[in-house]
């Protein structure tokens, strides 16, 4: 009998990208962000998670607190396209293909405070949402305004596996109202932090982070997003859609509630034609990039050229 052939997992990710409408009540290392966002420097996460920022800088490129149902499930070995999006003041949404990763890892999330090798970045990551604390760990997204902060911290890093967050939220009132989960407890499996904060490789072959994200397609609120990169588009939601049974072939769902439009694709390809498609795509990535850099250089020089006259 023939062996089953080993299956890759392959994502479609969103995330979101916004100018903050204001700097107030960011501080420290969100502020930075939120800056480098408001200044145009690449599309980075609000809450830098995906970590885009520290990976630029040459760190981990981790993802910990977004997403948690895709989190927990991504295996090891994964393949995932991240594209970011942002709302235009004219009612449309813009599209970027940032990245192109691979999952080497998985850990909980202390590991950021506790492990050697995330060390040399550990005050630029702000996607953890607990900081070491005598006995314990201390719930702290201090840095950002309310808004920005996640009141369910403690569902997002736990493993619930057979407990609705009604039931979680109830059962750990008291850590939600003090803020803090000491040592003993988690010693006990009382919580049980998940192994869902997810590290990417960002060095080819497994991985490319594009210096200058190219725009790859534009939605209207309310529609399915229409593609201005066909070959970004035949590599991603084009081939997602050859291996889904619904043959969804966009990365923005339309429904009735305009919630949740953006829900991740997940496919399987057959694991020598998934490398063969991740080095096809960040070929085709890095192509992008190269005349989107062009293009934002002829832009600068036109500004520059007007401004002088």
């Amino acid at each position: 009998m023939a062996a089953t052939a080993k299956l890759t997992a392959v994502y479609l990710l969103c995330f979101h990208s916004q100018k903050p409408a204001s700097l107030n009540d960011s501080k420290r290392q969100f502020l930075v962000v939120e800056r480098a966002i408001s200044e145009g420097a690449w599309p980075y996460d609000n809450g830098d998670d995906p970590s885009f920022y520290v990976a630029r800088k040459g760190g981990s490129l981790t993802w910990g607190v977004c997403r948690q149902e895709v989190r927990n499930s991504i295996p090891v070995g994964s393949i995932v396209a991240f594209f970011s999006f942002t709302s235009l003041q004219n009612g449309k949404v813009l599209y970027r293909l940032c990245g192109v990763t691979t999952v080497i890892g998985k850990v909980d999330v202390r590991a950021i405070h506790r492990e050697d090798s995330f060390a040399p970045f550990r005050n630029l990551f702000i996607n953890s949402v607990i900081r070491p604390d005598k006995g314990g760990w201390r719930y702290d997204e201090s840095d950002r305004p309310a808004s920005q902060r996640h009141a369910d911290w403690l569902w997002r890093i736990s493993d619930h596996r057979g407990v609705n967050q009604k039931t979680f939220n109830e059962r750990y009132e008291q850590i939600y109202r003090s803020g803090f989960l000491a040592d003993s407890s988690l010693a006990n499996g009382d919580p049980t932090l998940a192994q869902n904060y997810v590290v990417f490789s960002t060095e080819v072959p497994n991985g490319y982070i594009s210096g200058n994200p190219p725009e790859v397609a534009i939605a209207r609120k309310g529609a399915h997003e229409k593609w201005n990169d066909q070959t970004l588009r035949s590599l991603t939601v084009n081939t997602a859609a050859r291996f889904l049974k619904s043959k969804r072939s966009y990365l923005r769902v339309v429904n009735k509630s305009g919630r949740n439009v953006h829900r991740h694709i997940r496919f399987m390809m057959p694991s020598d034609k998934a490398v063969e498609w991740r080095d096809e795509l960040i070929h085709a990535l890095k192509a992008a990039t190269a005349r989107s850099q062009v293009v934002s250089v002829r832009a600068r020089r036109a500004v520059t050229a007007r401004c002088s006259t």
